[in-house]
């Protein structure tokens, strides 16, 4: 029986195993969020408390974790064995390389299935993330929890390199949708921080101005305070351009694919104009205050 190179595009036989293997590109998803979230922090003015983390959230990142863990060590089982068939084209190895290609495709599956569960959290407990995106994205979790959970049925009834093939194919013609999919969602999480500390920024203008407004009833110039207020929000107005912009990206009809890493930079210049605002900010609490 033939048997490929291995689970990639670079199939060299005539049965080709063709695994989408998403799992390091969703690890990239957690971790750059992770990271880029952590640049959301405000000083100075705008003091913000830190988001608190939701027993559901970790659970599911626990869950996601400890799956991705078995994908890891499954496929390298199916390495081992696919050199082992390759070598000796023996029916023990063949019926090994059998067994280890199902148990990672499960295994791959499965990591699709809990990161649906992990964004679900993460959209959860993400402040100003709209109700109508928390459903929604619900929907779309349970109809891919369909799909997986009956595509690991069939993985599991397949019994020939054939079948898994044909299996491994349907993941891969399904995986764009899941790929736009998550990221759409990745794309809410983050855009709803930034409007988060954009609102809380609104906020502490509107408050301010009511203390300037006492204050120039009280007789007081408020002309550096009143500059200083305009700048602030020209500032605010090109944050709020970054933010459309990125929207856009993250829901882009012009390709077949989402460039989440054009949405981040989008995201990064909207919080650099955010915090030249704060400084704006700042700079007139120093003014009063000394």
């Amino acid at each position: 029986m033939a048997y490929t190179q291995g689970l990639g595009p670079c199939a060299r036989k005539s049965v080709e195993v063709q695994v989408l293997f998403p799992a390091p590109v969703v690890i990239y998803y957690i971790n750059s969020m992770r990271k880029f979230l952590s640049i959301f922090l405000l000083s100075a003015a705008c003091c913000l408390l830190p988001a608190p983390v939701y027993a559901d959230y970790q659970s599911a990142y626990n869950d996601y974790s400890y799956n991705y863990t078995v994908y890891r060590n499954t496929y390298n089982d199916y390495q081992v064995s696919k050199s082992t068939f390759l070598t000796y084209h023996t029916l023990t190895s063949q019926n090994d390389a059998i067994d280890k290609m199902r148990a990672v495709l499960k295994a791959r599956d499965q990591v699709m299935l809990v990161y649906y569960n992990l964004l679900q959290e993460k959209l959860n407990a993400t402040p100003g993330v709209e109700e109508s995106v928390k459903i929604t994205f619900g929907k779309i979790k349970e109809s891919e929890k369909n799909w997986l959970t009956d595509h690991q049925k069939k993985i599991e009834a397949a019994n020939s390199l054939e079948d898994l093939n044909s299996a491994s194919a349907e993941f891969e013609n399904r995986y764009p949708q899941m790929d736009t999919e998550t990221k759409q969602a990745v794309g809410e999480i983050l855009l709803a921080k930034e409007n988060n500390l954009g609102g809380q920024v609104d906020q502490f203008i509107n408050n301010l101005n009511t203390k300037l407004t006492e204050i120039r009833q009280a007789g007081e110039a408020t002309t550096f305070a009143d500059r200083g207020i305009i700048n602030t929000k020209n500032k605010l107005e090109l944050f709020r351009t970054k933010l459309t912009q990125s929207r856009e990206v993250f829901y882009s009809k012009n390709s077949g694919k989402i460039e989440l890493f054009t949405g981040q930079q989008k995201l990064l210049e909207a919080n650099q104009y955010l915090r030249e605002a704060v400084n704006f900010l700042s700079e007139i609490i120093k003014s009063y205050t000394g």
